[in-house]
């Protein structure tokens, strides 16, 4: 064998012996989460719920960094830099991982490039939520005034391209409506627009809607999902309210950086299935109706792939194009 060969196959074993150990020792000082939403939205308080069981299992905090902005691409482009040690990991998901890449011409990160996929966290349909002030209590009388008002109703959502502002571009190209979109950096980051009658309307998710509903400070017109949900019993589904083909879900995910060591994302993903799996957070999350789910790296992958194929052809109908 020459030296050459002998040095190669030597670096190699330095290598995967490095990576071995590293793994074995992992963690040895507090894990970062990013969020790429504002606090307090879905996306963040589920950060915070599995962030905070995730430190006890692996016996190191998890700090959770919240960095808003773009509709996840700020946060998304820090875990694509970040490096593949597994200290650095994010909590996102669909608007990330499907809409971006449909959406955007050229983006900072990619998916399959840049990031490793730890699993599934939890999935959650949306509810079309207006403020009082407007005259609709359905979704036949929102197209109808809309239809009455031309260019004076609007809806908010959590950033462009985010599931809750495609959602509104995909009712409005089955209703045959315009509405003006108006996007924010966050779930949360709306709310006292919405609640002062600024924002008329929105797609919302029902974790950041709820509360609001009940106190009656906004009212729920439909839900996005085909069954309706068990926390708003007596609102309707869109598809009850006549539009048969209209679906929309978001589901959450966590990931961290591609060639990060295989050891330590099998022990991320063994205990976040543990974790999503808790009868206490299955309960919590459950009254806001974001399903737990468990899905190993691999059947996130392909959920990515399968709501890829999905949403494409909704996008091309709609006519939906944003300019990174």
């Amino acid at each position: 064998m020459s030296q050459t060969l002998i040095r190669s196959a030597a670096t190699a074993l330095m290598v995967f012996t490095a990576a071995t150990v590293s793994a074995q020792s992992w963690p040895t000082r507090p894990v970062r989460m990013i969020v790429p939403y504002t606090a307090g939205g879905a996306t963040d308080l589920l950060a915070r719920a599995v962030g905070e069981r995730l430190g006890t299992a692996i016996g190191q905090s998890i700090v959770i960094d919240n960095r808003p902005g773009a509709n996840t691409i700020i946060g998304y482009q820090l875990q694509a830099a970040a490096a593949p040690d597994g200290y650095t990991l994010i909590m996102g998901g669909f608007n990330a991982l499907v809409m971006n890449p449909l959406l955007y011409k050229s983006l900072p990160y990619n998916v399959d490039r840049d990031l490793a996929h730890i699993g599934l966290v939890g999935i959650s349909p949306l509810v079309v939520v207006a403020h009082p002030s407007l005259p609709a209590r359905n979704l036949k009388e929102l197209v109808a005034y809309a239809q009455a008002n031309p260019g004076k109703l609007n809806f908010a959502s959590s950033g462009n391209g985010n599931i809750t502002h495609i959602a509104g571009e995909l009712f409005m190209s089955m209703a045959g409506i315009q509405m003006q979109h108006i996007a924010y950096k966050g779930g949360s980051a709306s709310m006292s627009d919405q609640l002062t009658g600024v924002i008329q309307l929105k797609f919302d998710t029902p974790i950041t809607a709820l509360p609001f509903i009940r106190d009656g400070k906004l009212r729920a017109l439909a839900i996005t999902s085909r069954k309706r949900m068990s926390s708003l019993p007596d609102v309707p589904t869109a598809v009850e309210q006549g539009y048969k083909d209209y679906e929309a879900a978001t589901w959450f995910s966590i990931a961290t950086r591609k060639a990060t060591p295989q050891a330590v994302i099998e022990k991320l993903s063994g205990e976040l299935a543990r974790i999503v799996q808790l009868p206490e957070m299955r309960t919590r999350f459950g009254a806001v109706a974001i399903e737990m789910a468990t899905g190993s790296p691999t059947e996130l992958g392909q959920l990515v792939k399968q709501d890829t194929q999905r949403w494409a052809a909704v996008i091309r109908k709609s006519g939906v194009a944003l300019d990174p």
